[in-house]
């Protein structure tokens, strides 16, 4: 290990972070929905039968609220912090999230292992409703670039070879593919909608001195826009069929520019069940989203 390296401990495997409790009012789930592009009835008018949806996607939003953990090297305002680069995702709903509902999330890291770019940092963040039982679970992996691990690696983690086994197989003649608008302020209105900060995707000036070329997409924005279209033409555009997202975050997302959406497999299961595989392409051609997954009831 080089002197002077970023170094990440081990030792926090299994260390859990401050559990946060979030209410999941109208305003902040059509919020929510505004900021990834939905524009269904069912995510804004709440005189719908039925009444209002919330939108599967808020496990992000309350995953970025409770990451915050003082005193720790992952701290938002600790040297780490500039280094860390989210990897993936991996969402698994028991049930929908139901508007008025109050949900607690807790995360807990469950690996750090040394990679090429750096350190592979994953978590895994649990959702509960107020009698305790599970609602939801989101696997976070996040690269902290040029690290090194402090400690042996451990890895608690079940999840981290279903993740890598899917990220390569993408590639291949697609079912079908949609043309995804990215509008400019993407970054801007997903930020403040999801209340999901980092300025490198809201400060020019910061995104470049962090060697980007400029502001990009959220990695979260990304999947939620491009799985609300595999739920449009799949799952009869009903979110609340959601049941599994996930992907890994690879090229940028250049806000202004269009994301080609590809949906390579469909399988049917009982009961109505399907699973989707999918990728999304940035303009440059390269894979956005990799070993993209959506499962639903």
């Amino acid at each position: 290990m080089s002197e002077g390296r970023v170094r990440f401990p081990s030792s926090l495997v299994g260390e859990y972070g401050i559990a946060r409790s979030f209410e999941l009012t109208p305003r902040r789930c059509t919020a929510f929905a505004a900021g990834v592009g939905e524009e269904g009835a069912r995510y804004f008018d709440d005189t719908a039968t039925g009444g209002l949806a919330a939108h599967w996607g808020l496990a992000f939003a309350m995953q970025w609220q409770s990451h915050y953990t003082p005193g720790r090297p992952y701290d938002v305002n600790g040297p780490l912090w500039r280094h860390l680069l989210h990897a993936g995702s991996d969402l698994r709903m028991r049930r929908a999230f139901r508007v008025g509902e109050v949900l607690t999330c807790q995360g807990v890291t469950t690996a750090v292992q040394a990679i090429k770019p750096g350190v592979q940092w994953l978590q895994r963040y649990t959702m509960r409703d107020r009698k305790g039982a599970v609602v939801a679970e989101l696997g976070h992996s996040a690269i902290i670039r040029g690290a090194a691990v402090e400690g042996p690696e451990r890895n608690a983690d079940g999840w981290r070879a279903d993740w890598e086994a899917r990220a390569d197989a993408g590639e291949g003649a697609a079912l079908w593919e949609a043309d995804l608008a990215v509008p400019p302020t993407a970054p801007h209105v997903y930020t403040e909608c999801a209340r999901i900060w980092n300025p490198i995707h809201t400060e020019r000036g910061v995104a470049i001195a962090a060697g980007l070329p400029g502001i990009v997409l959220h990695g979260t924005a990304s999947l939620c826009m491009a799985v609300g279209v595999l739920v449009g033409r799949e799952l009869g555009g009903n979110g609340d069929r959601v049941r599994r997202v996930a992907g890994e975050y690879r090229a940028l997302v250049v806000p202004g520019r269009p994301l080609l959406v590809r949906c390579l497999e469909r399988r049917e299961g009982p009961s109505g069940a399907v699973r989707l595989r999918f990728e999304a392409l940035n303009d440059a051609g390269d894979r956005a989203i990799a070993g993209g997954v959506v499962e639903g009831a």
